[in-house]
């Protein structure tokens, strides 16, 4: 009995690691438009995912399945170990949502929406002021929405979403024309929610490099597929052997020659350095010693990494 009890728990605790769990979801409009297709996705308890894919890809898809707003064709989704196809009530009650820009009563000021939307969670006015104080705008919140900025509508949006304390926040396109302050506040913030409050955070965004700085892990879609899961610096790892390097020399011109005719991908800079493209680790010592061989002196080499936005570019092409 005992062995068993353990052998359930550890199952549990298997089970439950994960914030969604998506398998085998696939979704059509029509029989000819097949939207996603065969994906299978997990999100970790306590991560911030990005979720990323060009414009079509399902990412927008995706998010309304997983918020029952589309019914899946085929696979299962399940948020927090519960099947969304059952007890629905009590598994969104555990998550916050916006998608693309929030709902607001625009002739209304920010405390006067948090309190409307208070009443449909048959919260306590009380919450108003810790989400208004979490999300930066306690001193705005008298103010009409209207003479809001777009970064503090989006926050304000965010509040919405804390209003009921959920576990899980799934927001579609969260930055979408934000100029770089707003940006930023709303980077830090989701860094607050998951540092301190301990919300999981799927976050849908075209901008890479908020992506970057932002998430533990990301998911990378195309026409419906799964290309990738995981840390970025999996990612990196994935295409490591493809990496570059930058070199600086005494005579750029005769490096370039010299590169071409020992087969390795090279390219000249406009600051006279050149970027070289190896495929084997095995090269680099063989090539450089060549170099140095035919008088050239090396003044720098070293490694360039890869970000984001070009390994997207890369694994999406």
């Amino acid at each position: 009995m005992l062995l068993f009890r353990q052998i359930a728990f550890t199952f549990k605790l298997h089970h439950l690691i994960h914030m969604i769990e998506i398998e085998n979801l696939s979704f059509a409009y029509n029989k000819q438009e097949t939207v996603i297709d065969n994906i299978s996705l997990k999100v970790a308890k306590g991560s911030i995912y990005g979720f990323l894919g060009p414009n079509g890809s399902g990412k927008t898809t995706i998010i309304r399945l997983m918020l029952n707003l589309l019914k899946h064709n085929n696979g299962e989704i399940t948020i927090d170990g519960q099947q969304i196809d059952h007890n629905s009530v009590e598994i969104f009650r555990k998550i916050g949502s916006m998608i693309e820009s929030p709902s607001l009563y625009n002739h209304l000021s920010g405390r006067d929406n948090l309190e409307i939307f208070a009443l449909y969670y048959n919260i306590g006015k009380e919450r108003i002021d810790q989400v208004l104080e979490i999300v930066g705008l306690t001193d705005a919140a008298g103010k009409l929405v209207k003479r809001y900025s777009l970064g503090m509508k989006q926050r304000l949006g965010i509040a919405i979403c804390l209003l009921h304390d959920p576990e899980l926040l799934i927001l579609d396109e969260p930055l979408n024309g934000l100029d770089p302050q707003g940006i930023a506040e709303i980077r830090n913030l989701f860094l607050r929610l998951n540092r301190e409050e301990g919300k999981t955070i799927l976050i849908s965004s075209h901008l890479l490099s908020e992506i970057e700085n932002t998430c533990t892990h990301i998911g990378i879609i195309n026409k419906g597929k799964l290309l990738f899961e995981g840390k970025i610096d999996a990612l990196k790892n994935n295409f490591a052997e493809s990496l570059s390097y930058l070199l600086e020399c005494t005579d750029p011109t005769k490096a370039t020659i010299l590169l071409r005719e020992f087969q390795i991908s090279c390219e000249p800079t406009s600051s006279g350095s050149i970027i070289l493209q190896f495929t084997a680790k095995d090269e680099i010592p063989v090539v450089l010693r060549k170099l140095v061989e035919a008088g050239l002196d090396i003044y720098n080499f070293q490694r360039q990494e890869n970000n984001l936005e070009e390994l997207f570019l890369e694994i999406t092409k």
